[in-house]
């Protein structure tokens, strides 16, 4: 293909094998090296417990802003969203690998079943390579999109019955030790995208134009520098850092 002239067919045809070819690849390559970096997390904390929390969050933009809820734990806005949840199908997973309750957390009505566990180093990989088969958990965004916008009247059901999204990105933050949780942790979060039909946008902008506290519209650059925003008086606003995830999205 080197000697070939760009221009003729044989050279079109051999790059496009090419570039077939390689795509596929480095697709598997990045999926690896993923596996090969939660395989040294787990040689690193085999002896120990590792707080492994796994959500989805939505990207929901209109006119170049994006739409951010008020937290219900903390004093920020963050990414609609929440904890995927396991399935009752789940338990022999659950007792395979020894995984314990979150303990950070009061456990309540709203957090049961929730993807939020502790589990022994040695059994990480399983964990991740069960979370990505899908197999055993939800894997539908519409619950905590329902609780945080349609339930408390943010969007109009009428509208709102139904929504289609797009999953943009998977995002691994570096494990890390979380002197919160006393342990190493390891945060995994998929990237929904909204696709909403005219009469959601409708509404989306018209919460936009409401005011409502509830609700924050910001700029990427306000979502980049954590609710800083230039010219204001003071910085009260606080911005999660998961915000920034669902700009920044990797597979």
């Amino acid at each position: 293909m080197l000697s070939s002239d760009p221009g003729d067919g044989f050279f079109a045809v051999s790059s496009g094998l090419a570039i077939g070819f390689a795509i596929p690849l480095i697709d598997a390559l990045i999926v690896h090296f993923r596996f090969l970096k939660i395989a040294w997390y787990s040689l690193r904390t085999w002896r120990t417990r590792v707080r492994v929390s796994v959500s989805y969050l939505y990207r929901i933009r209109v006119d170049n802003e994006y739409l951010l809820v008020e937290g219900k734990r903390f004093d920020q806005y963050q990414p609609v969203g929440g904890v995927y949840k396991f399935h009752p199908a789940s338990s022999g997973i659950r007792n395979e690998m020894n995984l314990l309750d979150d303990d950070l957390l009061e456990p309540d009505d709203v957090s049961e079943g929730d993807l939020r566990v502790r589990i022994p180093g040695k059994h990480l990989l399983a964990f991740v390579r069960w979370f990505e088969s899908g197999s055993g958990r939800e894997t539908d965004g519409w619950r905590e999109f329902y609780e945080e916008l349609v339930a408390p009247g943010l969007l109009p059901k009428s509208a709102f019955r139904h929504i289609k999204y797009d999953r943009v990105g998977r995002h691994y933050h570096p494990m890390r030790f979380s002197p919160w949780a006393k342990s190493q942790e390891l945060l995994i979060a998929d990237i929904f995208e909204i696709l909403p039909t005219q009469p959601q946008i409708d509404e989306l902008r018209r919460l936009k134009s409401s005011g409502d506290a509830r609700v924050l519209w910001a700029s990427e650059d306000q979502i980049r520098r954590r609710g800083a925003a230039d010219g204001a008086a003071s910085h009260t606003t606080k911005i999660s850092q998961t915000a920034v995830w669902t700009i920044d999205t990797a597979h």
